[in-house]
């Protein structure tokens, strides 16, 4: 080839010092929900109220509060867990007392194939509880280092605000929570099938048209019994379209788990969806503008000393 070329761009003279300044920045790695999510390599073999099998349910992380389990939670990608907001209003000023555990099926086994991560920060729904006590009970908790997706910890996959729950009939909640009221937690995973009612229909049965909000979904098996129940909170309800699972709730409340005339109510993730999105990649964004900044603000040679120790 020779040595000149058409392809020459303008003289690095002419480049404006701001442009300069973003072209030696690091690529920026934004953050994504994974398209590979609701797909774990192991099957379940049981039906609902027993034990889950290892690596049914990879998405599933518990959360533990001074060395216990309080609540359950989902994995939306490797920063990011989705929960219920009750598990963290009173507690925001303790995150550091918080540990993440994902990838366990008995949270009595310490080794394995298990993740263990700190809470960097929780993003509480804006609307919790301004409607009443149980309504907006969401939440995303963002951990301090990602996740290393294996076999055994992967995302769920959101729905969109659209999605149309006529189209499925298989659905599971997941958790450690009690088996019966008076009764402790567990420390081996349970799952349960469980049908999605109609709103109408989990109205009546709580008595009221005000306490079941637009922003809850109701499941349960009212024939058989099967709901969650305390220490399930903030759990995932997953349905499955097309081979692959989508999570539709988020355990919120209940009358009692063991009362099979009163469902159990889930925060509606469709409804939830576009601000789960969104306050992701706020804050995303929010960080990506501090660091540009704080590049701006370097002087001339600090600038360029830190540029040479990236590269």
């Amino acid at each position: 080839m020779g040595s000149s070329s058409s392809l020459r761009g303008p003289s690095p003279r002419l480049l404006p010092p701001l442009l300069w300044l973003l072209l030696l920045l690091p690529s920026c790695r934004c953050q994504s929900l994974s398209p590979a999510c609701g797909r774990p390599f192991q099957q379940g073999r049981v039906l609902g109220g027993e034990n889950a099998v290892e690596g049914e349910w990879p998405w599933q992380v518990s959360f533990f509060y001074r060395g216990f389990h309080t609540c359950g939670g989902s994995v939306l990608n490797k920063h990011w867990v989705l929960t219920a907001a009750h598990c963290f209003d009173q507690v925001l000023n303790f995150l550091d007392l918080f540990e993440v555990f994902a990838g366990f099926t008995d949270l009595q086994m310490s080794d394995g194939q298990g993740q263990r991560r700190e809470i960097a920060m929780v993003i509480i729904h804006p609307r919790y509880k301004l409607t009443h006590p149980n309504g907006n009970d969401i939440a995303l908790v963002q951990l301090k280092t990602p996740l290393k997706f294996t076999s055994f910890v992967l995302p769920v996959c959101l729905p969109s605000p659209t999605i149309d729950l006529q189209k499925t009939n298989t659905c599971w909640v997941t958790g450690w929570g009690k088996m019966r009221v008076s009764g402790t937690l567990v420390h081996r995973l349970q799952e349960a099938q469980v049908p999605l009612l109609d709103q109408l229909l989990c109205q009546i049965l709580y008595g009221s048209f005000v306490l079941i909000q637009e922003d809850m979904i109701c499941a349960s098996d009212l024939s058989k019994g099967k709901s969650p129940c305390e220490g399930d909170s903030g759990g995932p309800l997953v349905c499955k379209f097309n081979d692959t699972w989508v999570q539709i709730g988020v355990v919120t409340w209940g009358r009692s788990c063991t009362t099979p005339l009163y469902p159990g109510v889930f925060a509606r993730v469709p409804y939830f969806s576009m601000w789960i999105s969104s306050s992701i990649k706020s804050v995303i964004i929010s960080r990506s503008t501090a660091n540009i900044a704080s590049w701006i603000t370097l002087t001339t040679p600090l600038l360029f000393l830190h540029v040479l120790r990236i590269h």
